[in-house]
């Protein structure tokens, strides 16, 4: 029997798995869907390789996916924001005399310039935590995202605050149109 809404997740499901390029895609994916494995699909989905396909609308799929389904939505909605704004993902390793940082939550202000200071939230990808001197691939969601519009791969930026450190821009993707 099939639960309250688990016909409107396979549904939205399938919405998503229809956006994805057939290059990419696998048929495992429909039939994962076909047997209700929605927590695979969902997963499988959201842990995509690439950034230039992924629309606003797939993302919001997914994220109302994980409402539906009470999981956290927080990965897929961060995603969505990047689809609109861009990407910037960065290396960043903090001072030695940092306070932690959590892994997402935060919205640090950065000297993106050399005198010009910018909040960016921050989303730190392999680990919930980052300690003083540790170094972690993290992204990071502009409050005004024209204002980093001049940075490059391989700039480097300064995050300021109680956890100071240096990030490097190791990768930018422009908005989708």
């Amino acid at each position: 029997m099939l639960g309250r809404h688990d016909r409107e997740i396979g549904e939205l499901l399938r919405f998503a798995v229809d956006l994805v390029p057939p290059e990419v895609r696998t048929e495992d994916l429909r039939d994962y869907v076909d047997h209700e494995e929605w927590e695979l699909v969902l997963d499988l989905l959201g842990e995509f390789g690439g950034n230039t396909w992924q629309t606003p609308r797939y993302w919001a799929l997914l994220a109302e996916a994980a409402t539906q389904m009470e999981a956290d939505d927080a990965w897929f909605q961060w995603r969505c924001v990047e689809s609109i704004q861009g990407l910037w993902r960065v290396e960043l390793t903090l001072a030695a005399d940092a306070e932690p940082v959590q892994a997402r939550g935060e919205r640090p202000t950065w000297d993106v310039t050399g005198n010009q200071q910018r909040v960016a939230a921050l989303w730190i990808e392999s680990k919930p935590v980052l300690k003083a001197g540790e170094t972690a691939t993290a992204r990071l969601r502009p409050f005004v995202p024209p204002a980093w519009a001049h940075l490059v791969r391989s700039d480097r930026i300064t995050l300021l605050g109680s956890s100071p450190g240096i990030a490097t821009i190791i990768e930018k993707v422009p908005p989708r149109p």
